[in-house]
């Protein structure tokens, strides 16, 4: 292959292992990630996380990646430069809080750099971030804000109560028994990516996307290397046209190695 110009990677259960508690880095496939900059190759990282997240996570202490897709497609970063992104009108937005506040929910809002909460932490928040463990962002007013997108805090008994009660126009999506993710328009990795090829003029023939997860299977539709973690689910492992190891078995590592170093 070696002839690949671009590579996005996502980042939990690709780099972050989450088999173990704490969750730990694969410092390997981050090193091999490292050696491909070297060599000239893009490295984005692409994830449903947004940049603070990504932030408390530490993963800027350990790698600086070229670019960054981030919360699944709602923002694409290029060094400094915003390349793609998303706003929820800020009306949108206090309504949707109004809502979820009607029924005792918290919400994030999510903006470029960092995010708030509009209530104090509470049991359905703890539940998601020990899923996906960081520090807890301030509690902020939630009027007039500009945000990407949202999170609302809640188990999904409250969906039905939920989803007739908010802005027609934003886009709700569960991905965790405590968490659903909002936006003004549906955020899909793929999409996301192909804006940034089409600004960066790289073709897909010449990228590579590494995954485990559903939203990933989307970076797949984009790139010519579709590569899945062993870890990852079925369907996504049908959807790739690689299967690398599991990330305990340093996968990302393996096919940076194989099929993106020049040696």
């Amino acid at each position: 292959m070696k002839d690949i110009d671009i590579v996005f990677v996502d980042i939990d259960c690709t780099l972050l292992n989450h088999s173990t508690r704490p969750p730990v880095y694969d410092f390997d496939s981050i090193s091999a990630l490292k050696e491909a900059q070297s060599q000239g190759v893009l490295v984005f990282l692409c994830t449903a996380r947004p940049y603070h997240s990504v932030k408390r996570i530490g993963l800027f202490d350990l790698f600086q990646p070229d670019g960054m897709i981030l919360a699944n497609g709602g923002l694409a970063l290029y060094g400094d430069k915003v390349l793609y992104e998303t706003a929820m009108d800020p009306k949108d937005f206090e309504k949707f809080c109004e809502v979820a506040l009607s029924v005792g929910a918290n919400v994030e809002g999510i903006r470029r750099y960092d995010s708030f909460l509009i209530l104090p932490p509470d049991k359905a928040v703890d539940a998601l971030f020990e899923t996906y463990p960081e520090d807890y962002p301030p509690v902020m007013d939630y009027h007039n804000q500009e945000v990407i997108g949202a999170t609302l805090f809640a188990y999904k008994d409250l969906d039905d109560i939920i989803i007739p009660k908010i802005p027609k126009m934003l886009y709700y999506f569960r991905y965790h028994d405590y968490g659903v993710d909002t936006a003004a328009t549906p955020h899909i990795k793929g999409d996301t990516i192909k804006i940034v090829l089409d600004k960066l003029n790289i073709s897909k023939e010449r990228a590579m996307a590494i995954g485990d997860d559903f939203a990933d299977i989307s970076m797949f539709e984009q790139v010519k290397y579709g590569v899945a973690m062993d870890n990852g689910r079925d369907e996504v492992k049908e959807a790739a046209t690689h299967v690398t190891a599991s990330i305990s078995d340093h996968g990302v590592k393996k096919i940076i190695e194989s099929h993106v170093l020049k040696k």
